[in-house]
This record gives C-alpha cells, structure tokens and sequence, in this order.
C-alpha cells in the first residue's frame, strides 16, 4: 500500500506535467524529439537500474543479510554501488560525444529518406528522381542545408522540383498542385517548385489520406564557379526532429547514471523494508519538469534544452533524497575502490540474463519506438497513451513486483517454500482483481479517456482520436503486463535469471514480428502506432505463458483460485458494458470544454468503479477479509 500510494500521487502528477506539456506545444516536432530522446536513458534506467541489477542485487543482498551480518552485506552493497558508477561512468562518457550515430539507430524515421551532396553536381545539371514512401504521412518536407548561412540561398533558384505526384493503389497518380494541396516554401516557378529564401518546403497531406508514395524529379543546375557546400534532403519528419533529439539525448543521458545508483539505493532499502521513500522518489522527476514548464509558460524559454535540463536535475535529486535515506538507516553507500569479489562475480553473472528478463517491456518499447519514427506523430501518440497505462501498471503492478521480490525470497531463505510459492499466487488474484477491469475500462471509452485528461491547447480531437485508439491496444496487455511483474520474482528469488532470459528473447522476438506486420498492415489508414500498441500487448501475453509453464510445479492454481478469475472476468465485463453505457449517456458533455470533459470522466470513472465494487462481492470474485489481508502490513 505504501508503494501504490506514492506511485499514484507521482502518476498523477505525471499526468499533470502531460496535461500542461500537451496544452503548450501540442503532438509537435519538439514532443517527438523529446518523447524519443526520454526515451532512450529511461529504458537503460529501468533495465540496468529498476530491473537488471535489482533482480540480481536483492536476492544477493537479502541473503548476505541473513546468512552474515550487518556489516558484511554492507561492504557487499557499497562494493556492488562502486562497481555500478564505474560501469556506468564510462558508458555515459563514451555514449554522450557518440549520440548522434546513437540516435540514429534509435529513431531511424527521423533521417532523411532521400539526400544526396549538391557540391558534387558537375558543371551542367544533375537529375535525381524521388520516390518517397507516404503511407501514415502527415507531411513531406524539402530542405536545402548548407555549412554557412548563405548555402540555403545560393541553391534554391538552382533546385527545380518537377512533376510532383502522389500516387494511391488503384487509382490515377495525383498531381501536386497549389489549389489541390496546402504547400508552405514551395513557390511554382516555370512548371516546377523552387524553394523559399530559407530552403525549407512542406506538403501537407490531407488526413486520413491513402497515399502509398510520392514521385517527382528534381533538377540541380550549377555553373563551374565555386559553390557552397550544401545538401538536398527529404524528410517525412520535421527536419530538425533528429538534431533536436541528439541534443536533448546528450543533456539528458546523465539521468541514466543517476536514476541507476538511485535503482541500486531503492534495493538496499527495500531489503531493510523501507518502501516509503524508494516509491516517492519518482514524485521529484514530475515536480522538477513541472518547475521547467511553469519557466517555458512564463519566461517564453525555448523548450526543449529546457525540458532536458530539468530532467537531467530531477536524476540528481532522486539519486540524493536516496542516499540520505540509506544515511539515516545507517546504512551510507559511499564509494570505494571495486573489488572483483565472489559476490561481485555472481552478481554480474545473475545481471547478464537479468537485463533482458526484467527489462523486457522496455526493450519491447523501444523497439516500438523505433518503428514508430517512420510516422510522424507517432513516437508522442504511443508515450501518451503508455502513460495512460502505465498507472495501473505502476500502482499495481511494479508495486506487487518490488514487494514480493524481497517477501519470497526471505520465504525461500528459511525454507517456506509453500508459503513464497502461496504469496505469489495471492499477487496474481490481487493483480487481475485490480487491472482487469482497468484493462476493460480503457478500451471501451479510450477516446473519452484521452480527450478529457489531454485535449486542450494545441492537443486536438483527432490527435486525441489516435492516442486513445492506442491506448485500446496497450490494454489489452495490461493484465499481462502486471502478471509478468508478479511471476519473474518466483525465478529472481531463486537466482534464476537464465530462464526469464531465454523467456525474454522469444517475447522480444514476438514483438519485433507483430509490431512490423501491424504497423505496415495499418500505417496507410494513419493509425500505424496503434499496431504497435497491439504488438506490445502480445508480446506481454507470450511473456506471461512462458513465465507460468516454467514455474507450472512451484505455483499451485486450484479449482477455487479458477473460479475467481472466472468472477473477476464476468464482474469485469458487466462493469465495461455499464461504463460505455454511461460515457453514451454523457456524451454531449465529452463534447463539450474541458471542464465538461472531466467532470463527465470522474462521473464515469466512479459509476464503473461502484458496478465493479458491488459485482466483485456479490459474485464473491473478492472478500472485504481478502482486501485488508492483502493491503495490510505483515
């Protein structure tokens, strides 16, 4: 309860930094970059820190703890936080001067589609064709970019863009006309477009569009005198997304070495059962972007450095507030020279699989995240809807994860076996109890879900039809999400890291093959992001099978535990039907401002929760015993 508690009040906020992040600067190139370049320390925190080196270090930890003293597992821990800063020390010095080649692995959609060096244009001209791949595009841009200020200028009355055409599967090829399309920089110039004075030219595709791709020529003259160097490039992005995002990355890669030590921390913590401030943590992250969005609303600041800034401050914090808690549990992790102990050894050995095991729906989301830079919009569409998501995983599920990893592992030491293999099964009723309906609840009134929390500002309705269609997606996994997070301690505990490895590979695998069939299968309707949020919830799915077969004789379900599930599903789904019945009946109030639209959620929310409530114990799917033995304190 305790863990749920502060990761509610740090989703809520969270939701609030969206809110406000969403009503300044809307689905746009600097959320794209941002979202992407958050992204990528996120991940490695959450693998490395959260998950990889905890689901090592604790059971580790734990053990040295009970076996030893004190002092012993003290000198464990502080040798094991020495040997993380080290690693992680030299990883981000390497990685910051290296972000670009980074990036561009991460967010590939971001790159130029055509390019080529007008420098190397011979005396005459030079003939290029464009065949650019459209489907899910919002925009094509043209962009002459030089070394110096005056390149752009030099070559736009010397790049001639003909016959521009867009072409749709089974119909005439569409000409790109001024009266047809909405064109900016691209001025008609003898039958051909040139650029404008800053050597920047967008189409913009009309919504909802079929368009498979668009072809044309483009014409380069140039005489023998001395050019500028400058290149053509073509983008399905805003050109500045990818530069933007490796600065913002190179700001922000700082928060991985921070957020993991302030990981390393929280498992010390959990291990003495401290709970109360490893949970809280995350609650300085949302107050400090909170503090830079107040500076960009206020003091008109640009907002990307900034946003990263506060960020790469907000890991400080963290890593602070935590190591003077380890201090007043008399338990301060200071630095010392790293010793290749025993444990060290066994650690790094439990780590290696760990990283793919624990870290799992990161890696599943990054790989979403790259597929996800070849449509404009989307890489911001799927973050939305993610952490929409992610507060019942977080409330539920990562709680139920760092609670049971230390609990079963403590059974496991002294030999009670059937009562960590009992705390287990407990986790899993009490996580279906709680997400099921959540799950069923975000898929029948997704798009009312994401308009009342996000649509306002420069956030609007079609972008708010998108993330909640994504959303819908995300949900469906979101009972598996949690049960993944329930089930690895039963492997964790017993040091067993190999086999959530292997699990990890195939599930990464599974993602990696829905994701690209779904997204290219949905990208010409523009709602290819949505088939990456179906592909992530598979992927969960699969996750959850092989976790439950390989842990089939630890882990007793009898005829009772069943027929709870049964109930829960039954109460889940009556409750779904009388929550989209309710969002029909309020519908002109979702319609409505802002404040109607929260008004109208709250009225839902607590209607569906008042159905699930009383049909949970009138179906005896729960007990109010059960709730307080669950939530209580053993």
């Amino acid at each position: 309860m305790t863990v749920s508690g502060f990761t509610l009040v740090s989703r809520i906020l969270g939701f609030l930094r969206d809110v406000i992040l969403m009503w300044l600067l809307g689905v746009s190139m600097v959320t794209d970059a941002f979202f992407a370049a958050f992204r990528f320390p996120n991940m490695f925190r959450r693998i490395f820190g959260e998950g990889a080196f905890n689901a090592a270090f604790v059971p580790l930890f734990g053990r040295k703890l009970a076996r030893e003293d004190r002092s012993a597992a003290l000198d464990f821990a502080r040798n094991a936080f020495s040997s993380l800063l080290a690693v992680l020390g030299v990883l981000t010095v390497v990685a910051i001067p290296c972000m670009h080649w980074i990036m561009a692995a991460v967010v590939p959609g971001f790159l130029p589609k055509f390019e080529r060096d007008l420098a190397h244009v011979g005396a005459g001209h030079a003939d290029y064709r464009i065949n650019i791949n459209t489907r899910g595009a919002r925009d094509v841009y043209f962009q002459i970019e030089g070394r110096s200020s005056s390149a752009a200028g030099h070559w736009t009355n010397r790049v001639g863009i003909e016959n521009l055409r867009l072409v749709e599967k089974g119909r005439p090829a569409t000409p790109v006309l001024p009266g047809d399309f909405e064109l900016e920089g691209l001025k008609p110039a003898a039958g051909a477009y040139r650029l404008a004075a800053d050597g920047l030219g967008r189409i913009v595709l009309p919504k909802g569009h079929r368009f498979s791709r668009l072809e044309g020529r483009m014409v380069v003259s140039r005489s023998k005198a001395t050019v500028p160097r400058a290149w053509i490039r073509v983008y399905r992005n805003h050109p500045d997304t990818f530069g933007l995002t490796v600065q913002l990355s190179r700001i922000m890669f700082c928060y991985l070495l921070f957020m993991a030590l302030a990981a390393q921390l929280s498992g010390v913590l959990n291990t003495f059962r401290v709970f109360g401030m490893p949970a809280a943590a995350p609650i300085i992250l949302n107050l400090t972007l909170l503090a830079g969005l107040l500076l960009i609303w206020k003091l008109e600041l640009v907002p990307g450095p900034v946003l990263a800034w506060a960020v790469a401050v907000a890991g400080f914090l963290q890593f602070a507030a935590l190591w003077a808690n380890c201090w007043l549990q008399k338990a301060p992790m200071f630095v010392v020279r790293p010793s290749w102990t025993p444990e060290l050894k066994r650690l790094m050995i439990l780590m290696g699989p760990g990283v793919l095991a624990a870290g799992i729906q990161q890696v599943n989301l990054l790989v979403g995240n790259v597929i996800a830079s070849f449509q404009e919009g989307a890489i911001s569409f799927i973050y939305l809807a993610d952490r929409v998501n992610q507060l019942p995983l977080g409330v539920i599920g990562i709680a139920l994860g760092v609670v049971l990893l230390p609990e079963v592992t403590r059974k496991l030491r002294s030999g009670r076996e059937r009562e960590a293999a009992e705390s287990i099964t407990k986790g899993m009723e009490f996580a279906m109890l709680l997400t099921a309906p959540a799950a069923v609840a975000m898929i029948v009134i997704n798009q009312e879900l994401i308009s009342a929390i996000f649509q306002r500002g420069k956030f609007n309705p079609d972008d708010a039809l998108k993330t909640g269609w994504a959303l819908a997606g995300f949900a469906l996994g979101l009972p598996g999400y949690v049960l993944v997070k329930v089930l690895q301690p039963g492997y964790f505990a017993r040091e067993d890291t190999k086999s959530p490895m292997i699990m990890a590979g195939i599930t990464v695998a599974a993602n990696i093959v829905c994701s690209l069939i779904l997204f290219t299968a949905l990208r010409p309707t523009g709602y290819g992001h949505v088939g990456i949020a179906l592909a992530t919830a598979i992927a969960a799915w699969v996750n959850v099978c092989l976790l439950w077969r390989g842990l089939r004789g630890f882990i007793p379900i009898g005829k009772q535990d069943r027929r709870k599930l049964i109930r829960i599903l039954l109460a889940s789904i009556i409750m779904g039907a009388a929550v989209w019945a309710g969002a029909r009946a309020l519908a002109p109030w979702f319609a409505g401002e802002a404040w109607l639209r929260l008004g109208a959620l709250a009225l839902v929310v607590g209607f569906g929760a008042t159905v699930y409530a009383l049909l949970a114990v009138l179906l005896k799917a729960t007990t109010i015993a059960e709730l307080k033995e669950g939530l209580g304190k053993k």
